[in-house]
């Protein structure tokens, strides 16, 4: 049995009153715990736009490549712990919650485009005396991989596309649910309707205690005003319609395309118009996998990148 599944069981057999509180205490330290096997610590940063960060770094391995991961649209850095865990060690990875997410600025009075994020993810790493970096992100997040390589190419060794946006071509399924419902299924807003979120991402989930995702719904349904003004700065955003403008094929960082083939949200034709597009791209399809790879199949895909990000580095 992997190991998070039996230490969530485990602090699951303590939640026994029903308290509210006993179970945020259990699954806070559930979380720390995983934090803690991929060598993974928090921290606080304040960067000169006014954002207060929280993040994720590796510890005590500042000699070795280092990596920024990003994760997607209403996710957090917790998404990218089981990747880490695979890779603990060899790289120094830095994984922060994006502003307007997680424990970073969330209010809705940022501008939430690409470029925008992009543009502080650099003063971000700028502060953290970090001077070049691979960038791997995750749905939006690869969007926002894709705005960093254009505004610091200089900073950007390689670019990871995991289920990226950018030429979001949605499929057919998502599209008409976002058509004809009233309400947009990545958008919880109450725990229950986040279960739905999970379904939509996710085709082999990792166990979660019933518990937990009641409390990470809450949170994600506290947060929804501002996740949906990102939704709305996104929907306008020429960052999320690359296909055919040509600035991809103005991006001469190595690429890796991680896709899963059963992702509900991001259909995998995305790949085969990234790898026409892009200069120098290489793709990987995970099936039975849905739009979360690397944290529905952590280790298959800590494999792809381990091989991709040691071809970077010995040619950068």
């Amino acid at each position: 049995m992997h190991s998070l599944k039996l230490s969530l069981l485990l602090i699951s057999t303590i939640i026994l009153s029903g308290c509210d509180g006993l179970a945020k205490w259990a699954y806070e330290s559930g979380l720390s715990l995983e934090k803690g096997r991929a060598g993974l610590t928090d921290q606080t940063v304040g960067t000169s736009d006014g954002i207060q960060w929280h993040l994720l770094r590796s510890e005590g391995q500042q000699d070795k490549p280092a990596v920024l991961l990003i994760h997607g649209f209403g996710a957090d850095s917790s998404n990218w712990v089981r990747f880490v865990n695979e890779l603990e060690g060899d790289f120094h990875f830095v994984v922060p919650d994006l502003p307007g997410h997680g424990d970073t600025t969330r209010n809705t009075d940022l501008d939430y485009t690409m470029a925008a994020q992009a543009e502080r993810l650099v003063t971000l790493m700028e502060t953290l005396e970090i001077p070049a970096y691979h960038v791997a992100g995750n749905s939006m997040g690869g969007a926002i991989t894709l705005a960093l390589a254009q505004a610091a190419p200089q900073q950007v060794l390689s670019m990871g596309l995991v289920d990226a946006a950018g030429l979001t071509r949605q499929t057919e399924e998502f599209k008409a649910i976002l058509a004809t419902s009233d309400s947009n299924p990545l958008i919880p807003r109450s725990p229950e309707q986040f279960h739905t979120t999970l379904k939509w991402a996710m085709e082999d989930a990792p166990y979660i205690p019933e518990f937990f995702i009641d409390i990470m719904g809450a949170k994600k349904a506290q947060n929804a005003p501002v996740t949906e003004k990102i939704w709305e700065d996104m929907d306008t955003d020429p960052g999320l319609s690359l296909e055919g403008t040509g600035k991809l094929a103005s991006l001469e960082q190595p690429a890796l395309v991680l896709w899963g083939r059963e992702d509900r949200l991001l259909g995998v034709d995305n790949v085969d118009v990234f790898l026409k597009e892009l200069p120098k791209a290489r793709a990987v399809i995970l099936d039975g996998i849905g739009h979360v790879p690397m944290a529905e199949a952590p280790t298959k895909s800590a494999d792809a990148f381990r091989v991709f990000w040691r071809e970077a580095q010995s040619s950068s």
